[in-house]
């Protein structure tokens, strides 16, 4: 563990995301000293996953907490994901430090249905998270 730690915001509005489902994602990121876990911005329910994924910096790195919704055999269904973005075009230093500290926030974030982690911004694609989301039901 790193000893770099959430602010309770990032705690509180993860609970209530968790449950409210009113929110569509959290997008988390660290201090400019890369000594706190903030959180930098909220998406609506009705905001797509293109939007979504336009929000995300393509050369630093963030921590996201996300509802997917998806149809299993006629029925819908939920799972709350928790993406490590982490590209390759981040800087060194920021990557190291936020893949060292993925593990002990996540943890921190009870609930969460499916972990991923990305490297490389053209592999954070709906089909991906549905293929690995599936993987999980099946089991």
């Amino acid at each position: 563990m790193t000893g770099i730690l959430p602010t309770s915001e990032c705690i509180e509005q993860f609970q209530e995301f968790k449950f409210s489902k009113e929110a569509r994602f959290i997008i988390y990121k660290m201090d400019e000293k890369l000594s706190k876990i903030e959180v930098e911005k909220r998406g609506t329910k009705k905001q797509s996953f293109e939007e979504f994924y336009n929000q995300l910096p393509q050369d630093d790195c963030r921590y996201i907490c996300y509802h997917y919704d998806f149809d299993v055999e006629g029925q819908r269904r939920s799972k709350l994901l928790f993406i490590g973005w982490v590209p390759s075009t981040a800087k060194l230093k920021n990557k190291m430090v936020y893949a060292t500290t993925l593990l002990s926030f996540k943890y921190m974030l009870r609930g969460i249905g499916v972990s991923l982690q990305i490297n490389n911004t053209k592999d954070l694609t709906e089909e991906l998270i549905l293929e690995v989301i599936m993987s999980k039901v099946r089991k």
